[in-house]
Order: C-alpha cells, then sequence, then structure tokens
C-alpha cells in the first residue's frame, strides 16, 4: 500500500502535508502541534490540556462556543481536538466540497481565538470534572499511578490533564503566554487527506499561516533512566475488580529496534491469540481485558500489560503475567506465532489507512515527530524482517528483574506482598 502525498514547507517552517485519496467524498483537516504535557513545568501542569479546551470558545468572528459548534455542526463534521504528552491536534472531517469551511474555522479557531475569562472561570470546573471522571474509573486512574511508578518526578510521570490545584490556578494570562511561546509555525504541521485538490489546499493554508512569525522554544526536561530496584504502588480502595499494570522502560520511537518490540508485543498482548489473552483469560477465566501495548517518545518509551481480574485472584494473574515477560527473555519466539504477529500487524496497518482522517494523522505524526515520511509498506517490511532472534536478544535487554514497575488499584494494602512477587 502506497499512499499519494506531497509536502510544502513555508518560509515561517510551517509544514503541510497533502494526500489526495480516490473513491471518497470526504475530506480531513488535521493541525497538529508539538507541544504536550512533558513541556510543562509542574505549575503549568495540565495547560497544554486546557488550552486545547480554550481554542473552542469563540473568536472576534464567532464569538461564542456555539457559535464555533453550530458551523461545524452545519457542516456534518466530525470534529474534536486531542492532547497527549508530546501533541496537540485539532481536527475537521466533513464532506470534500465543505474543505474551504473547515479549515477557515480550525484557522480562525488557532490563530484568533479569544480565550475570554468567563469561559476559562467555568472551564475550571469542566476539567476539574473531567479530572474526578478519570479517578473514579480505576482503568485510567491505575494507568496515572503506572506512568508515575515508571517515569518519577518528569513530567512524563503526571496525569496530561494536570492536577486539581494545578487546573483551578489557571488563568487566561497564563494560557496566552503558553500559546505565545510553543504555538510556533516551526513546530507545527497542516494536514490534509481526501478528495480535491492539492494545489488550492496548499494555497489556502498558506494564506492563513504563512505570515505566521517563528520564535525559539523552551524544550522539555529529558528523561533519565534511573530505576534500580522494582517497584510497586498501591491505589487502595474498595472494588469489585482489581486493576492492575505492568511497566517496563522501552524504546524511543526512533530506534530502529522498535518493529521487533512491536512484533513481540503484539504477539504478548496485542492479539486474541496472544499468550496473555490465552493463558490469563481463555485458560484462566481470570480476565476480561487483558493487553498489551508499547508508549513511544522522542527519547524514551515504555511497556506496557493491562488487566482487570477478580480481587481474590490478583496473585496469580500478575504471576501470569511474570511468567510470560520472563518467557520473551530466554526463549526464542515460533515461527508460526511470529509470522501471525507480523501479518496481524499488517493487516490492522492497512485497516487503519482506510479513513482520510487516519491518513491525515498517520503522516502529520510522522512528519512531525520523526521528521520524515514513511509509506505504510515500508513499515510493514520492516516488522516483516524482525527475526526471532532480534526479539530474543531485546527482549532480553529490556525485560529485567529490576525494572519491573507494578500499580494496583484494588482493596490491598500489603505492598510488599506484591513486590515479592514482581521479585520472584
Amino acid at each position: 500500500m502506497n499512499l499519494h502525498f506531497s509536502k510544502t514547507k513555508l518560509a515561517n517552517g510551517l509544514r503541510i502535508i497533502t494526500a489526495p485519496m480516490h473513491d471518497t467524498h470526504a475530506v480531513a483537516v488535521l493541525i497538529l502541534v508539538k507541544v504536550g504535557s512533558r513541556y510543562e513545568t509542574d505549575e503549568q501542569a495540565g495547560l497544554s490540556h486546557f488550552l486545547e479546551h480554550m481554542f473552542f470558545k469563540g473568536t472576534k468572528r464567532r464569538p461564542s462556543y456555539l457559535d464555533v459548534s453550530k458551523e461545524l455542526d452545519g457542516l456534518g463534521a466530525n470534529f474534536n481536538a486531542f492532547t497527549s504528552e508530546e501533541l496537540t491536534g485539532f481536527f475537521v472531517q466533513t464532506a470534500a466540497d465543505h474543505f474551504h469551511d473547515a479549515l477557515d474555522i480550525l484557522a480562525d479557531m488557532l490563530l484568533e481565538g479569544t480565550l475570554p475569562e468567563t469561559e476559562v472561570a467555568k472551564e475550571r470546573g469542566v476539567i476539574t470534572e473531567e479530572l474526578n471522571m478519570y479517578l473514579d474509573m480505576p482503568q485510567s486512574h491505575v494507568a496515572d499511578l503506572a506512568k508515575k511508578l515508571q517515569f518519577g518526578k518528569n513530567p512524563l510521570g503526571r496525569p496530561v490533564i494536570g492536577t486539581r490545584s494545578t487546573i483551578q490556578a489557571t488563568t487566561r494570562p497564563q494560557l496566552l503566554d503558553y500559546k505565545h511561546n510553543f504555538y510556533q509555525p516551526s513546530a507545527m504541521v497542516v494536514a490534509v487527506a481526501g478528495a480535491g485538490d492539492q494545489g488550492s489546499w496548499v494555497k489556502k493554508i498558506a494564506s492563513y499561516f504563512g505570515s505566521l512569525k517563528d520564535n525559539p522554544r523552551r524544550q522539555y526536561q529529558h528523561f533519565a533512566q534511573y530505576q534500580k530496584t522494582a517497584q510497586v504502588v498501591l491505589g487502595s480502595r474498595k472494588t469489585d475488580q482489581a486493576h492492575f499494570v505492568i511497566t517496563l522502560p522501552s524504546l524511543p520511537r526512533n530506534d530502529d529496534r522498535r518493529y521487533a518490540l512491536k512484533a513481540a508485543t503484539n504477539l504478548l498482548g496485542g492479539m486474541m491469540s496472544s499468550r496473555l489473552f490465552d493463558e490469563i483469560r481463555e485458560k484462566r477465566g481470570l480476565a476480561y481485558y487483558v493487553n498489551a501495548s508499547v508508549e513511544e517518545y522522542e527519547d524514551t518509551g515504555a511497556l506496557y500489560v493491562r488487566a482487570g481480574v477478580p480481587v481474590p485472584k490478583i496473585e496469580q494473574a500478575i504471576e501470569v503475567v511474570v511468567k510470560e515477560l520472563k518467557k520473551l527473555t530466554n526463549q526464542k519466539v515460533g515461527k508460526d506465532e511470529l509470522a501471525r504477529s507480523k501479518e496481524n500487524i499488517k493487516g490492522r496497518t492497512y485497516l487503519d489507512l482506510e479513513d482520510s482522517l487516519s491518513v491525515a494523522q498517520f503522516l502529520a505524526e510522522q512528519e512531525l515527530l520523526l521528521d520524515k515520511l514513511e509509506q505504510p509498506d515500508e513499515l510493514v517490511a520492516k516488522v516483516a524482517a524482525v527475526k526471532d532472534s532480534d526479539i530474543l536478544e531485546l527482549c532480553s535487554q529490556l525485560i529485567k528483574r529490576q525494572h519491573f514497575n507494578l500499580a494496583i488499584v484494588g482493596p490491598y494494602k500489603n505492598r510488599e506482598h506484591f513486590l515479592k512477587i514482581i521479585n520472584s
């Protein structure tokens, strides 16, 4: 599978990626900014996410949230925004003949957003309730505990949303200053995918963003792996189901070994025929959900295993996970199992790119985070080239007893008990 795309770089550093697609009447416009929670100081925790919310609150031409949302709804658009540790994104996906309207609204929001003081005050309450929602969800809460355990005091260890105190302390001047500092054109990519004319897209985008001036930005605090012993954290609360996450240090997103890790993680817990799904759900009936995944950042990464299990059987489930992780360090993966994992990744890669928004995001994230663009076929080929020896060598380097981290939400208080299990 080869995508047809073009890249244009404006004089101010802003990059434009255009990908015409046949057999669709839709178009997706995505603006990615290279900023997220890891760029924040402790006092600024949650500012990236708060600012993302505020861009929808009105502009000079569209004075209120309702003016923005009514216009987008009138386009029949799928629209939203998101914030992660390293990215903030805004998108509109709509009928192709509404491209100019979609771009106009997005550009107006980002360039002319007024961030009204009254809306900032209200949004403190909204985002606090969003935080409360996540804290009330054990799966979400345990993930935050695991991040903090894995990354410690580094900003990567904080929840993207921030804390109650920083959310309540957020002010309009703070938000304006943060936008001024980080929303620089050289740290932005505008991607368009779908039906339409590339030349027209580029000219229109340049007319909105070409006059922006580019200024230096503050860099984030890099993460240095410092862990020397296994760690456990308990989020003690009365629950009907225990939720746990095991994390291990992993690879940054530009490490060539990430394809071997992708294949290994997939066969460990990324498929319905994966080892963890088979051992924990099918053979023992211990979980409805169990999975393994990898988070990649510019300078580091983390491998996560998650599960929700019966409260009395959490020890058994953790023991199985630890056993399966260690097995990757001392036994080569079988030929058929590895082939199945590779084909699964191939299939999902291609299926994920059937949609215009997915194509725009696939290209924009590569450009912004890796500073290069690769075809889906190239990525699939790199996974296909992974050998069993590659997985064995990599896992023996990454999966070490002293690097295990275990976060649990459930009715438990004896941390030392669980520490013995992961140290066994």
